[in-house]
């Protein structure tokens, strides 16, 4: 498993696991796994890299859906790590080894 070291260097709490589906420019769907969800009262709160394609779209649509997953579909969330919508992928993606998936539902064998 690769680490990455965080700026500013604080305590990460993982939290579980969403699968956050949003609507792409030309109507097809992008999926992107994260931990960084949790609620308070009834909000949740989502921790986004600010140049991902899954950021872009909640941005432009004001939506999206968050699929809770349980340990059964680790298999899906690794298929799904490393992997990007946005085309070119950036630099800082790039230096992590993501790759540009357009249909990641094909990825992650989900219909």
């Amino acid at each position: 498993m690769k680490h990455s070291v965080i700026s500013p260097a604080i305590l990460y709490w993982g939290t579980p696991v969403v699968v956050i589906s949003s609507l792409n420019e030309d109507g097809s769907s992008n999926l992107a796994p994260m931990s960084s969800a949790w609620w308070l009262g009834h909000s949740c709160m989502l921790g986004l890299d600010s140049e991902s394609k899954t950021t872009g779209n909640i941005l432009r649509t004001g939506q999206c859906v968050l699929n809770l997953v349980d340990h059964t579909q680790a298999p899906v969330i690794n298929r799904l790590a490393g992997t990007t919508g946005t085309d070119p992928v950036s630099a800082s993606k790039r230096s992590r080894d993501y790759r540009f998936v357009y249909d990641k539902w094909a990825v992650a064998n989900l219909t």
